[in-house]
C-alpha cells in the first residue's frame, strides 16, 4: 500500500492507496500524529510499502511524523519539495524554495489536467490563489486568511461573539438580521470578492482562454462566483503523486 499525507496547519489528510492498482482504499483527516496512525492502522492489512508526505510544517513537526511512521509502519517518508521546474510547471518565486509546497504541488496538478492557463484556488486554513500561464509559468499569487483563520480572529479578538459557529458557504445574502447572520453574509461576501476579483484579473490577462481550478473544504465559494470551476479536492494529493513517485519494487 501507498501512505500520502497532506500535513497542514490544523490537519493531517491521509489516504490509502492500493500500490498496484493505484486505486483508493481509505482516506480521512486526523488531527494529531497519533490519531493519524491510529486511523491508518484500521486499514493496514497489507504492509506500507511507500510514504510520500506534503508539509507546510517546521522540521520539529515534520520529524515527529517521521519518527512515528518508521516506528508503527516502518516505512521511511518522503517530502515533496517546491522545485524550480516541475511537470511542464516552471515555479514563479525568485527562491523557488519559499513558495508552500502545497500550492506547488496544487498548482502542478492543476496544469497537468487542464494544459492551459489557469488559476488555482485552495480554500484550506489560508486562501490561496495562482496564476499559472498557458506555457506553464506561474505567475504568482495571493494568499489571505482562510475559514479557520476569521473563526480565530473572532473567537480571540472580540468577547461578544466569541464561539460563534457560522457556516458562509449557505449564505446567499449580503444582509444579516441577526448577529450570527451577519457575520455569515459578511465572511461570504469577502470570500466571494476575493473569487470575483482574481477571475476579473484573469479574464483581463487572458480573455476567456482559462480555467479555474479549486481545492479545499470552502472551495464551494468558487463554484458559486463562476459555475465553470473544476473542483478537485485531491489537487494536492495528485500533485503529490507527480512529485514523489512510486517506483514498483520500492
Amino acid at each position: 500500500m501507498i501512505l500520502e499525507i497532506d500535513y497542514g496547519n490544523t490537519r493531517l489528510k491521509w489516504r490509502l492507496l492500493d500500490s498496484h492498482k493505484m486505486a483508493m482504499i481509505a482516506r480521512g483527516a486526523s488531527c494529531s500524529v497519533q490519531k493519524l496512525v491510529n486511523d491508518v492502522s484500521l486499514y493496514t492489512k497489507q504492509p506500507i510499502r511507500f510514504c510520500r508526505v506534503c508539509s507546510v510544517r517546521q522540521a520539529f513537526d515534520n520529524n515527529v511524523l517521521t519518527e512515528f511512521l518508521l516506528r508503527c509502519f516502518n516505512v521511511q517518508a518522503v517530502y515533496a519539495v517546491s522545485d524550480l521546474k516541475l511537470a511542464g510547471v516552471t515555479n514563479g518565486y525568485a527562491d523557488a524554495a519559499k513558495l508552500g509546497v502545497d500550492r506547488w504541488l496544487a498548482l502542478v496538478a492543476a496544469y497537468k489536467i487542464v494544459q492551459r492557463s489557469c488559476l488555482v484556488f485552495d480554500f484550506g486554513t489560508a486562501i490561496t490563489v495562482d496564476y499559472v500561464s498557458a506555457e506553464g509559468l506561474h505567475l504568482g499569487g495571493c494568499i489571505a486568511p482562510g475559514m479557520q483563520m476569521i473563526k480565530a480572529a473572532f473567537n480571540s479578538c472580540t468577547q461578544q461573539l466569541a464561539g460563534f459557529e457560522f457556516d458562509v458557504s449557505s449564505s446567499s445574502s449580503v444582509r444579516g438580521n441577526n448577529t450570527q447572520s451577519a457575520i455569515s453574509t459578511g465572511v461570504a461576501t469577502m470570500f466571494k470578492g476575493f473569487v470575483q476579483e482574481h477571475v476579473a484579473q484573469a479574464a483581463r490577462e487572458w480573455e476567456a482562454d482559462f480555467q479555474v481550478v479549486c481545492t479545499g473544504g470552502d472551495g464551494g465559494f468558487v463554484s458559486a462566483v463562476t459555475r465553470s470551476a473544476l473542483f478537485d479536492e485531491d489537487l494536492v494529493f495528485k500533485g503529490l503523486a507527480i512529485a514523489c513517485p512510486f517506483v514498483n519494487g520500492v
